[in-house]
């Protein structure tokens, strides 16, 4: 049954209530006032029932004697966070990296402390470098030390956080330490050269 919401003409703003036919979707009216013909279009809002509340099924009801949730007073206390201790219901309780944390925690794991089972973003090493090596090529008697560099330092540091091969890091790292040796060689060179034109 259509809801008896009152509706109002476009033309001279009489209120009016929608006839029991519009529930179909689409029905024709007059206004009664001004006796326009309206064309009258229901959504499914309109004539929806009101959706029963569900139950809360994530934790228990805390009863007198129980200890409770930090976050919800009214659960019942389940377990209890493994950074800071405090007491919480199912409901509250976030399993990340085999430990059951609180959400301060674990915003606090990520953000805050950059540990790297809780972290949601992870810098590639091994991109950066091979991109200082290729796409700057030309500067690679600079670059190239500096990949290598980059490389060494953070070879032991969480990759990313999908699973991949090592194939890109060592790539760089060959690409690094031939850029670097290639450009020491021509240096060496240079300079025999420059001694050579200059003793001679």
């Amino acid at each position: 049954m259509v809801t008896r919401t009152a509706l109002s003409c476009p033309k001279c703003q009489q209120a009016f209530a929608p006839p029991p036919e519009a529930a179909a979707g689409i029905a024709d009216s007059r206004c009664p006032r001004c006796h326009a013909t309206l064309t009258l279009t229901a959504f499914p809002r309109l004539t929806a029932q009101p959706a029963e509340a569900a139950p809360d099924t994530a934790g228990s009801t805390a009863r007198d004697g129980d200890a409770v949730c930090r976050f919800y007073p009214h659960l019942q206390a389940e377990t209890v966070c493994a950074e800071c201790g405090c007491l919480m219901s199912r409901r509250a309780a976030v399993d990340w990296a085999g430990r059951t944390l609180c959400m301060p925690c674990l915003h606090t794991l990520r953000e805050t402390k950059g540990a790297g089972d809780f972290s949601p973003r992870r810098p590639l090493h091994d991109n950066a470098a091979l991109g200082l090596v290729v796409l700057l090529a030309p500067l690679s008697f600079v670059t190239g030390p500096i990949a290598l560099f980059q490389l060494i330092r953070h070879r032991r540091a969480p990759g990313s956080l999908i699973p991949r091969s090592r194939f890109r890091w060592w790539l760089a790292l060959i690409l690094s330490i031939a850029a670097t040796l290639g450009w020491i060689a021509l240096f060496i060179t240079w300079i025999v050269i420059i001694v050579q034109a200059v003793t001679a």
